[in-house]
C-alpha cells in the first residue's frame, strides 16, 4: 500500500522534504545502515520494506519520493532540487513530479487558487505518473499552510482536484495554522476559506498550529543547553517527528500492518467531523535522549493529563485537575506504541484513559479508544514512544479565532478588492462563515 505526498506551497514543500529524511532516519536507527534494502525479512528490515514501500520507489537501488512538489515561486523548489542537497540524501524527488511557477501566489487564497486551475493539467498528469507507479494507493497525504496564498488557494484547487480524480481515495489533509499574532494580513480571510474548500474535499485534517510547535521548539532548545534562539527548522523538525510516528508501520496483531485509512477510520464515525489532532511523549530533546528512561505507566500518566489539560506540551500542566474536570472531549482516541518492549500497555491505559467525562455522550465505552503497537522496532532514538490521535475539541478554538478575526476584517469591508479582483465575491465568503461556524458548533456540543 503507498502513500502519495502532495507538498503544497513554501510550509508544504519544507515540511514534506522533512517528512521523508525522518523517514530514512527512523528507517536507518537500529538497522544496517549501509544496506537499506526491502528484500529482507527479519522483523526490523520487515518494518523497513512497509515504509519503503509506502513512500517510495524503489528501482535500481535508488529510492523517488512518492511526492508532488508544488509551488507558484521558484525558490523553495529550486532548495529541494539543489544538486549539492539531494546528493547528501539517500532519496530524491521525481522531476516531472515538481511543478513550479514564477509569479507567486502573493499572499492572497483567490490568487492561489486561480494558479490552481492554471496548472492543473501539469498536476493531474504527475499525480497519475505517480498512480502507475504504485501498485495501490492507501491514502494521499496534502501538506499544506493556511497563511499565504499558495498554500492555501493552490491547496484547497489541488485537493479538490484529487477528490474529482480519485473520489474512492483516503485524503488526510495536514494543515498549519499560522501564528496568532499574524504572519500574513489577510492569513485570517486565506486560513477561512481553505478550511471551508477542504472540509467538503478532504476525509480528515491534521491540525498543527504554529503557536504550540513554537513553544514545543522553545521547550526543547532550551533542555538542550544550547544558547540559540528557535528557528523554522526547529518547529518542521517537531512537527515532522510527530507526523511520521504516525506514518511508520504499525500494527494490532503480530506480522499484520495497519494500512493509514484503517487506522483512522475507528475515530471519524461521521463526515461531519475531521479535526485530528497529534500528541506524542516523551518529549525531550535530542541531547537527552541517552540519559533518560521511561515506564508505560508514566508516559501514559503524562498523556492523560496533557488531555485533561487540553495541552499538547508535557510541562506547565495542572495537575490538580481530575479527569471529570477534563477541558476537552473527543469522539474517539487512537494510540500508537513504539518499542522493543513487549509489556502490555492495556491495563495502564483503562485506568487513565476510560473516563467517560472524556469523551461525548454518543460514543459507547468499547470505543473510548484503540491501541496499536510495533513491538520489534523503537522510533527514532526514543527507547519509547507513544503517540494519541484524538478526534476532539482542541482545534476548535483556533478556528474561532479565525472566524472572529474575519469577521472583525469582513465588516470593514477590508481587503476584499484583492479577492474581488479574481472573480471572488461576498458569498463565498459568507458561505465559508456558515461553514465553519457549524463546524465550531457541533464540536462544542460534543
Amino acid at each position: 500500500m503507498s502513500c502519495i505526498i502532495l507538498q503544497l506551497g513554501q510550509c508544504g514543500n519544507q515540511v514534506g522534504q522533512r517528512v521523508f529524511d525522518t523517514l530514512i532516519e527512523d528507517n536507518l536507527t537500529h538497522s544496517n545502515q549501509t544496506k537499506l534494502s526491502i528484500t529482507d525479512h527479519s522483523p526490523i528490515n520487515d518494518y523497513i520494506h512497509h515504509s519503503l514501500d509506502r513512500f517510495f520507489i524503489q528501482y535500481e537501488n535508488k529510492l523517488t519520493a512518492r511526492a508532488l512538489a508544488i509551488d507558484t515561486e521558484l525558490k523553495v523548489i529550486e532548495q529541494l532540487m539543489d544538486e549539492k542537497s539531494q546528493s547528501k540524501r539517500h532519496w530524491s524527488y521525481e522531476k516531472k513530479c515538481v511543478i513550479e511557477g514564477r509569479l507567486g501566489s502573493g499572499n492572497n487564497w483567490a490568487c492561489g487558487y486561480r494558479n490552481g486551475s492554471l496548472a492543473e493539467e501539469n498536476i493531474l498528469n504527475s499525480l497519475r505518473w505517480q498512480l502507475e507507479h504504485a501498485d495501490r494507493v492507501d491514502t494521499i497525504l496534502p501538506i499544506l499552510s493556511l497563511a499565504g496564498g499558495t498554500g492555501s488557494g493552490l491547496g484547497a484547487y489541488v485537493v479538490e482536484c484529487v477528490r474529482d480524480e480519485l473520489p474512492r481515495s483516503f485524503l488526510l489533509t495536514t494543515i498549519v495554522v499560522p501564528y496568532t499574532s499574524g504572519e500574513v494580513v489577510v492569513q485570517n480571510y486565506n486560513s477561512l476559506l481553505t478550511l471551508s474548500h477542504l472540509y467538503h474535499s478532504a476525509d480528515a485534517l491534521f491540525v498543527f498550529e504554529n503557536d504550540i510547535l513554537q513553544q514545543y521548539a522553545k521547550k526543547l532548545v532550551s533542555y538542550s543547553g544550547i544558547d540559540r534562539s528557535t528557528n523554522i527548522h526547529d518547529m518542521n523538525n517537531i512537527l515532522t517527528r510527530h507526523l511520521c510516528s504516525f506514518l511508520q508501520p504499525i500494527s494490532n496483531k503480530p506480522q499484520s500492518i495497519c494500512e493509514i485509512n484503517y487506522l483512522l477510520e475507528s475515530i471519524l464515525p461521521h463526515s461531519f467531523y475531521k479535526l485530528l489532532t497529534l500528541r506524542c511523549v516523551p518529549q525531550l530533546s535530542d541531547q537527552a535522549l541517552d540519559f533518560s528512561t521511561y515506564k508505560w505507566s508514566s508516559l501514559i500518566k503524562s498523556l492523560s493529563q496533557m488531555y485533561i489539560n487540553n495541552s499538547y506540551l508535557d510541562e506547565g500542566l495542572n495537575w490538580s485537575l481530575k479527569p471529570n474536570q477534563t477541558r476537552t472531549k473527543s469522539i474517539g482516541n487512537l494510540f500508537l506504541a513504539r518499542s522493543y518492549d513487549k509489556e502490555d500497555i492495556d491495563k495502564d491505559l483503562k485506568q487513565f484513559f476510560n473516563h467517560e467525562t472524556f469523551y461525548s455522550s454518543f460514543i459507547s465505552s468499547s470505543d473510548y479508544y484503540y491501541l496499536f503497537n510495533y513491538r520489534d522496532k523503537s522510533y527514532l532514538n526514543y527507547e519509547k514512544y507513544l503517540s494519541l490521535i484524538s478526534n476532539c475539541q482542541t482545534p476548535v478554538s483556533a478556528l474561532d479565532r479565525i472566524v472572529n478575526k474575519s469577521w472583525q476584517l469582513f465588516g470593514q469591508k477590508a481587503y476584499l478588492h484583492h479577492y474581488f479582483k479574481y472573480d471572488i465575491d461576498e458569498q463565498e465568503f459568507l458561505n465559508s462563515f456558515v461553514q465553519i461556524e457549524q463546524v465550531i458548533k457541533s464540536y462544542n456540543q460534543l
